[in-house]
């Protein structure tokens, strides 16, 4: 191999090598090189004297560097130092970015002796700066398809999270004891509450881990390179596997042998089942490996922790160990505390790691946001000054002892000057974030910069309350009502104005102070946050609250799991319980907010060599593992353990909760009723709808011959089957005893009864269940009978909602946020009847869809009779129509019903898509948001929807469907509603009596 120029390439703690010498024998990727007694290249003095000049192996002298560098364990990776012998390049990687340090000799700067005669020495060196980029388009599309997995695969893990707490609340409903007639259990409700901390804080963990691996995927996997100690090309080896060389060797084979028989899309399914499951199990390993170096650096830690002797790691100190993570936990968890943030003004240097700055002179003292929760008050107000005795249960300091922030601990500052000043980046920034502002100096920012920064913070705060105010009012709040809640919205929100100022008075203090001083001094505003420990509290209380953990969050609710009956959530819970719970107390920030630096990590925690061999280790081989053990637990720390994406995974997880929780409790407060009473003043027999000329009606108007109503005088059947059934199916609310009068008004005398007698009869001897239905049957034709199942009407119906439809609902949405996410289409069912396993065989039992469909059964197959039956209902009632109608092979029609495609194989027994083609038809209003749910079979009507933009969710309402269909298709000789022209906007029906529509239905004139 020949080179223009002898070439030395050194990795931040290796030894520099000749890229023209040997190979190593022993490894072939690593080149040899000329080395000293030391295994270092030769080192020489130069021609003139110089010293520090390193020769390659062919004794050609090699550029020597002047500047040191040391990497900081921020970095993605350490930097590269590359010799050639005029210049010396370090470089520094962030994915496909590299900045570059080009440090080479500088030709016009010359050295002269005390005569002012040159000597023909070099005087001095000069650094270059530049950004590279070895990333293509090529990449980017590669990467981005392995992204597009993950996030599809992140997706389902949020879809698994969201169905483990809905089915942790219906099992409590369902075999807690909670139903219709039966009383509750307490202690199954309390277990399961008890539960819910583990679980929110487990799935939370593992969604930010998700997000984590998400980002690393489209990084390269850089992180994951730097927690996972193995050489690179092995990771990258195996991440290639995972997410396309098995994939797409599963594909070639399925495409070469003409597998394609199971479905139309039979290749493309079996290829993204199978890269689906390994972007799976690589994120298993992923998450697994994560914890590993999360609590192994916590370890450390402990064991390097100034209060207590340096312990080894091994099995006879695993109690040491334990006894210290527990006891630092709950001084860490129970310990009253004080917040202070201020800022510091003209500052000249750095914001330090462990200094505090609350006495300082430089600290704005006029703005300082102290706070102090009301827990702490209390605990300051009760607890004692230590008298040495430990049977205190909390004491207080004598002096509050600092707590130091991870934002301090892991040594991150962000600086704005007037280069890398950005209005919306500046609005924008964490709040947490050390962000240096320069106002003095050869950087600094200018007037105007800064006021732009101040003006877009007011102003964005403006519009956010004026938002506030007009969405309230597009949603149709009352002006009070909208005064009312931006008033407390501004309240609550008011410190993010009183920011604004406090930094305002700062930048103003600092330029009128030093408005004299020297320009080329730089001086900084930055914002500190500050936490003291008021109190603590003793070592018996830590071991009481400790134990109280244990038992009522852990032991309890795990019992009362099993107790309950649903095993696949006590099993996840147990696993979960043990894996937070070694990360809550073996916990790398709490440490690391007790010691304040990342220094007592060594790289060395095992020890198993001997001091004389540690002696011969080089110092460049310790500062590299020392490098790599602070980046790696600063990643995870910084990314993973706590940050925005943990506190907005548990933000989300525990918004959920509290949805579940509210269904929950409104159907224990509200129980079930059997429905409403209903009038019929609203009926109009003495009006009618007649279809506009020249216009197109619904191809369903009239249905089949097969769904028509049967007439009463047995003429034939009636033309509106289309509106009848919407009238059935919204009746099914009504009370029992108001049935006879609606049923007459619609239908005509006699021609429908309500047959409670065989509902009843069904009921008696069976489990009871919270579902309403009713046999609407018609002695006219005694052959034919309409089941009609009522829908959403209160918490217990909200909650068979969310057991049967909220899966699918959610797939639906990670569809939607994926680019093409059709393609994954013929996945979303298997992946939607995995996640349904977590449902036990009782919860499956007690669904809605069971009851209404074993009805249809027993009235086809015990009782032989209607062999014309068919099914209706509104929302929830036309989901279950269409559910029952496929299982039974009965047909169904829906109004405004969630659809069951993606569900079909969560059900139990199963259906298919054929089956559902054939029996089942839903009636769609136009912006109705039920009838979204799942994609729907090929048998639906689309129907109009007048309501207001603002109110798409009166699109929903059953008696608004009938309208249009009626105003559309024409009433026939069905009655019209008042309704229609009164509420939903539809004109007044055209009268064929004496009455006008004003008298008819009681309009008063000046209306």
């Amino acid at each position: 191999m020949s080179l223009n120029r002898a070439v030395s390439l050194r990795r931040r703690g290796a030894t520099p090598f000749n890229i023209e010498s040997k190979m190593s024998e022993e490894d072939p990727l690593i080149i040899d090189e000329t080395k000293d007694d030391n295994g270092h290249g030769t080192v020489t003095n130069d021609a003139n004297g110089q010293d520090g000049a390193v020769t390659n192996g062919a004794g050609k002298k090699l550029f020597a560097p002047s500047a040191s560098f040391v990497d900081h364990y921020s970095l993605e990776a350490p930097s590269d130092e590359i010799k050639f012998r005029s210049q010396s390049v370090r470089v520094f990687c962030n994915g496909t970015q590299q900045f570059q340090i080009i440090e080479e000799e500088d030709k016009t700067a010359v050295d002269r002796d005390l005569e002012g005669d040159t000597t023909g020495k070099t005087k001095k060196t000069t650094l270059k700066a530049r950004v590279s980029s070895d990333g293509s388009s090529g990449l980017s599309v590669l990467r981005g398809a392995y992204t597009l997995v993950t996030v599809l695969m992140m997706g389902f893990l949020l879809i698994f999270a969201l169905q483990v707490l809905l089915f942790l609340f219906v099992s409590l409903v369902t075999e807690g004891g909670l139903t219709s007639k039966q009383s509750l259990n307490y202690g199954h409700l309390f277990g399961s509450v008890l539960s819910i901390p583990i679980f929110v804080y487990g799935l939370a963990s593992a969604l930010t881990m998700a997000t984590e691996f998400v980002v690393d995927t489209w990084q390269g996997h850089s992180f994951f390179r730097s927690v996972l100690r193995i050489p690179p090309v092995i990771i990258d080896w195996a991440a290639f596997l995972a997410f396309l060389g098995i994939p797409l060797s599963v594909m070639l084979f399925h495409m070469w042998t003409g597998d394609n028989t199971s479905t139309e899309t039979g290749w493309w399914e079996s290829t993204a089942m199978v890269w689906f499951g390994s972007i799976a199990i690589a994120f298993a390993i992923f998450c697994f490996v994560v914890f590993v170096v999360e609590v192994w650096g916590a370890m450390e830690l402990l064991s390097h922790h100034p209060d207590y002797e340096l312990l080894d790691f091994g099995l006879g100190n695993i109690g040491k160990f334990l006894k210290r993570a527990i006891l630092l936990r709950q001084l860490h968890s129970y310990s009253a505390v004080r917040n202070r943030t201020f800022y510091l003004e003209g500052a000249n240097t750095l914001p330090g790691v462990n200094e505090s700055y609350d006495q300082s002179d430089v600290a704005d003292h006029e703005f300082v946001d102290e706070s102090v929760s009301l827990y702490s008050r209390l605990m300051v107000k009760y607890a004692e000054p230590d008298n040495g005795s430990g049977r205190q249960f909390f004491t207080e300091y004598e002096t509050p002892k600092r707590q130091f922030n991870i934002e301090d601990v892991l040594d991150r500052e962000v600086f704005v000057t007037d280069a890398t000043w950005n209005l919306e980046k500046f609005y924008c920034r964490r709040s947490k974030a050390r962000t240096v502002l320069v106002v003095n100096g050869p950087s600094k920012v200018y007037p105007r910069q800064m006021w732009s920064s101040l003006i877009c913070a007011a102003l964005g705060t403006v519009l956010t309350v004026l938002f506030v105010a007009a969405f309230l009012r597009w949603g149709g709040a009352s002006i009070p009502l909208v005064i009312i809640l931006t008033v407390l919205f501004i309240y609550f929100n008011r410190e993010s104005a009183r920011q604004i100022y406090s930094l305002y008075d700062s930048y103003r203090d600092t330029i009128s102070n030093n408005a004299t001083d020297d320009p080329n001094d730089s001086e900084a505003i930055y914002q500190v946050t500050e936490t003291h420990r008021l109190t603590r509290p003793s070592n018996l209380t830590c071991w009481v609250l400790f134990g109280c953990e244990l038992f009522f969050l852990f032991v309890f609710p795990l019992w009362m799991l099993y107790d309950v009956g649903n095993n696949a959530i006590a099993v996840l819970f147990l696993i979960l319980g043990a894996f937070s719970g070694c990360r809550y107390y073996f916990n790398a920030p709490v440490v690391l907010t007790e010691l304040g630096s990342l220094d007592l990590l060594d790289g060395d925690f095992i020890r198993t060599k001997s001091v004389a061999e540690k002696n011969e280790e080089t110092a460049a081989i310790a500062a590299e593992n020392d490098w790599r053990e602070k980046n790696r637990l600063a990643k995870i720390v910084g990314h993973i353990s706590q940050g925005s994406r943990r506190d907005a995974w548990v933000g989300v997880i525990g918004t959920f909760v509290m949805i579940f929780l509210f269904l929950f409790l409104s159907a224990f407060a509200g129980g079930s009723n059997s429905g409403a009473e209903q009038t019929t003043d609203n009926i109009l027999k003495d009006f009618r709808y007649v279809p506009q000329n020249g216009t197109f009606h619904y191809p369903t108007c009239a249905l089949t011959e097969d769904f028509a109503i049967p007439e009463a005088d047995r003429s034939g059947t009636s033309s509106s089957a289309l509106a009848d059934y919407a009238y059935m199916a919204s009746i099914a609310y009504t009370a029992p005893e108001s049935m006879p009068s609606v049923l007459d008004a619609w239908f005509g005398e006699d021609v429908v009864f309500d047959n409670t007698e065989l509902v009843e009869e069904f009921r008696s001897g069976r489990e009871e269940s919270a579902v309403h239905f009713k046999l609407l049957t018609f002695p006219n034709n005694p052959d034919f009978a309409v089941v009609s199942i009522r829908g959403t009407n209160n918490g217990w119906d909200m909650i068979s909602d969310a057991q049967l439809w909220s899966a699918s609902v959610l797939a639906q949405a990670v569809r939607a946020l994926l680019p093409v996410g059709e393609v994954w289409d013929p996945i979303l069912v298997n992946l939607v009847e995995m996640i349904g396993i977590l449902q036990s065989a009782s919860l499956r039992k007690v669904a809605f869809y069971v009851s209404t469909s074993a009805f249809v059964e027993w009235l086809r197959d015990e009782k032989k009779v209607f062999p014309s039956l068919r099914i209706t209902g509104h929302s929830l009632g036309g989901g279950l129509a269409m559910i029952s109608g496929a299982q039974t092979q009965t047909p169904a029609v829906g109004l405004s019903g969630p659809n069951t495609i993606i569900t079909r194989k969560t059900l139990e027994p199963p259906v298919t898509v054929e089956n559902l083609n054939k029996y089942t038809f839903n009636i769609i209003p136009d912006r109705d948001p039920v009838p979204m749910i799942d994609d729907p079979a090929k048998n639906v009507q689309h129907i109009a929807c007048l309501a207001p933009a603002n109110n798409f969710i009166d699109c929903h309402t059953s008696i608004r469907s009938l309208c249009d269909i009626q105003y559309t298709c024409g009433s026939g000789d069905r009655p019209t509603l008042c309704d229609c022209a009164l509420y939903y906007g539809y004109p007044e029906p055209e009268a064929i009596g004496d009455r006008t529509f004003q008298e008819a239905c009681g309009v008063k004139d000046e209306l």
